[in-house]
């Protein structure tokens, strides 16, 4: 039976109108460099004899833009795979050194075979987009399994045999899995039937995948790095520049100085008012507050003043609870309703003196991070508030009042630390625009995190903790408040992509000096790039001075250095030139230019390749194909 359009016919968007698409967009892609790059990824799906491998093509192109990220598969994929894509591009661009907020990436998957997953792909995916992006040709003949993680290591996938078959039948020379997987146990299942009773015996074969590669003529090769990935497929060799210098510079020291300095006061005197009028029940917990006075005295006297800041500012709250709940059980007529509403008011100015200050910092151009933090924490401030209001015992009331109070002079600290540094003028669209972009990149890299925790049994410790920072974002957007959203959000991203880094790692310690090693290097960088990245300073000697876990450390540490990348984005200088040596002997292969088909590989050089398609030519080339296919299926 012929299909019938559902559209009504005046509904239809005219042919020419199509056409003329099409032409316009063919006509100004002829102008563009860039040119597309195919790589073939593996795959597998369920059968009923087992899992079945597949290789499929994933065409990828990258144009000049604004940091959007484009998928499209045909049939549809799972979830994952836009997790995967999104994460390749800001891999590949942290890894080549380009601000991914300048370009625009562009993902075709088209396979035959059932729904496919995203996270094995994600490696090779990279590869493809640092390609495309250094606009250098792969060799088809390479094919990787592998998941892409943050930090550019391959993580471990599953069905390597049956991706190896499908990899050789098809005519690869080389088979690049992640490092640990050269043997892998697969679990038989036999089947036994004896008249009428039939059994089911499960035995586990563990399978060398190195020899199994060598009987079928293809090389396998454990590889633990993006780089070697890189390298094998084009033969260019990209170098891990790291740079090494003083993380605490005098120009910070000066800034943080006189704060601490002046927290350390207050806490003392907050410590004689509470020492005066403190509940018996609560002398032990006050004692407590003088050896947190002393340790914020030690750090002074190191000067390590952010670390000192932050031991004041807890011990601050801490009194303040002590002071009001004893104030409380004291108050007249033993009413705590009055003075609870008292202090909501004392709040709510605290507050108000908070927006105040942040208004100054960014008439002055305070230093944007600084701005972030201090809208942050002037956020957080108001969700105590809140919830304050909505406690039903004073005690909860309190407790959570003064914590929103010490927030919201927390909130003024960093507006006035962000003054202290050389903050340029940032246009308020350009704010505006990174925060909803990073907002939405924190939500999908949380997504796929989510989905790779719960299918793996990572840490789902983090990945709540991004939800929780992602809702502030939110909140932050709706409110204006778009620099308090722009490092909220980067937090959220942070923890999403430690979450994905830690799968299967036990023993942290090397990650943990990998990631202060990065930190360091981007801190640096910044620095060099005219950029004073005080948050990133603070979130280093966070992890470095009060962080007590390995995975509180690697967070900090990943926080530092992405809000040191960011602030460096935002002089205009996050590109660098870096040198790239090509044609490493014993990985690229001189017949780069061969297809793998039918497991025969085509000789006749290489066919002319395809210039991609430039900002807004690019959105008219993909709407036109997608009007054609509309009207394709209504004809």
């Amino acid at each position: 039976m012929e299909k019938k359009c559902s559209t009504p016919i005046p509904t239809r968007i005219p042919i020419l109108l199509v056409l003329l698409i099409l032409a316009s967009s063919m006509a100004h892609a002829q102008n563009a460099s860039a040119a597309q790059v195919s790589i073939p990824l593996p795959a597998v799906y369920a059968t009923s004899e087992g899992e079945v491998g597949v290789l499929t093509n994933l065409t990828v192109w990258v144009t000049n833009g604004t940091g959007h990220v484009f998928v499209d598969t045909a049939p549809f994929t799972q979830v994952d795979m836009q997790g995967s894509a999104r994460l390749s591009s800001m891999v590949a661009c942290d890894i080549t050194s380009i601000d991914p907020e300048t370009r625009d990436f562009f993902y075709v998957l088209h396979t035959d075979s059932p729904v496919i997953g995203g996270p094995s792909a994600g490696a090779a995916m990279t590869v493809a987009t640092v390609a495309a992006l250094m606009n250098w040709t792969i060799d088809p003949g390479v094919v990787m399994t592998g998941m892409i993680n943050p930090d550019c290591s391959i993580g471990a996938v599953g069905g390597i045999s049956a991706k190896l078959n499908a990899s050789a039948e098809k005519g690869a020379h080389t088979f690049l899995i992640p490092a640990g997987q050269g043997n892998v146990t697969l679990t038989e299942h036999i089947i036994e039937q004896n008249g009428s009773l039939v059994t089911v015996e499960e035995h586990s074969v563990t399978i060398d995948m190195i020899s199994l590669g060598e009987v079928q003529g293809i090389r396998v090769m454990e590889i633990d790095d993006l780089r070697d990935a890189i390298r094998i497929y084009t033969g260019y060799e990209i170098p891990n520049v790291l740079l090494t210098g003083e993380v605490q510079t005098s120009a910070y020291m000066d800034a943080m100085q006189p704060l601490a300095a002046t927290l350390l006061d207050e806490s003392r005197v907050q410590y004689d008012d509470t020492d005066a009028v403190a509940d018996p029940e609560f002398r032990d917990a006050l004692e407590s507050q003088v050896l947190a006075i002393k340790d914020a005295q030690s750090d002074y006297d190191a000067k390590n003043y952010y670390a000192s800041m932050s031991r004041s500012f807890n011990t601050m709250i801490n009194l303040r609870h002590i002071r009001w709940y004893s104030e409380c059980l004291v108050s007249d007529e033993g009413d705590p309703a009055e003075y609870i509403a008292d202090r909501i008011e004392q709040v709510e100015n605290e507050i108000s003196n908070a927006e105040l200050a942040i208004d100054d910092a960014k008439s002055e151009n305070g230093v944007l991070e600084g701005i972030g933090a201090a809208e942050s924490r002037l956020s957080i401030a108001r969700e105590k508030l809140n919830d304050a209001e909505k406690a039903e015992y004073a005690g909860d009331a309190i407790e959570l009042l003064a914590f929103s109070m010490e927030r919201a002079r927390c909130a003024q600290w960093w507006a006035t630390l962000s003054c202290a540094g050389s903050g340029a003028a940032i246009p308020d669209d350009l704010i505006r625009d990174r925060a909803g972009r990073y907002y939405s990149q924190a939500a999908s890299m949380l997504a796929y995190a989510d989905a790779l925790i719960s299918e793996t049994g990572g840490c789902k410790t983090l990945i709540m903790s991004a939800a929780d920072d992602l809702s502030r974002a939110r909140s932050e957007l709706h409110a204006g408040y778009y620099a308090g959203a722009i490092y909220d959000s980067l937090h959220a991203m942070v923890q999403a992509n430690t979450a994905i880094e830690l799968i299967g790692i036990e023993d942290l310690d090397e990650k943990v000096n990998n990631s202060e090693r990065d930190a360091i290097s981007s801190i640096i960088s910044a620095r060099e790039s005219g950029a004073e990245p005080i948050l990133a300073v603070s979130a280093y000697e966070h992890a470095k001075i009060l962080e007590p876990s390995q995975m509180g450390k690697i967070v900090d540490y990943g926080y530092a250095k992405m809000v040191a990348r960011t602030a460096q984005s935002f002089t205009g200088q996050r590109n660098v030139s870096m040198v790239y040596t090509a044609d490493v002997p014993g990985y690229a292969h001189n017949d780069a230019c061969s297809n793998i088909s039918d497991g025969n590989r085509r000789g006749g050089g290489c066919t002319a390749q395809t210039p991609a398609l430039q900002g807004w030519e690019a959105a008219g080339a993909i709407a036109a194909v997608y009007l054609v296919r509309r009207l394709r299926w209504c004809w």
